[in-house]
């Protein structure tokens, strides 16, 4: 009688940690191993904010919530913290930076992010 409650709460260990594990193995595999974050702070840009690209025609896309003045500047910084958390939070980390002036008279910066090893 012991050794087969010992036999099954192996068995269930097992299976339990085989199915997290798996959980954890598909959801990797949804993401890919790097992120880009295109920051557009182009007032007359139409879709100024963030463009997350994921790969594989994945994007998501963060408007900026006002009209580019230097009065929101905090907000568009709070917005880029927030989405960077997101994105921490969900298992990547910055690797690199880039920005340049855009062709609207405004910057675009690019955040690349990648898998925590």
């Amino acid at each position: 009688m012991k050794y087969s409650i010992v036999a099954l709460s192996a068995a269930s260990l097992f299976i339990g940690v085989s199915a997290f594990t798996g959980a954890k193995d598909e959801k990797q595999e949804d993401k890919g191993q790097y992120v880009v974050i295109d920051v557009y702070e182009l007032p007359a840009y139409e879709d100024k904010g963030l463009h997350v690209h994921y790969g594989n025609g994945k994007t998501e896309f963060f408007p900026y919530a006002n009209e580019m003045k230097d009065h929101h500047i905090d907000d568009n910084g709070d917005l880029l913290v927030k989405t960077l958390n997101k994105l921490d939070s969900e298992g990547y980390e910055v690797v690199s930076t880039a920005g340049g002036l855009g062709d609207k008279s405004g910057f675009i910066t690019k955040v690349f992010l990648r898998l925590k090893k």
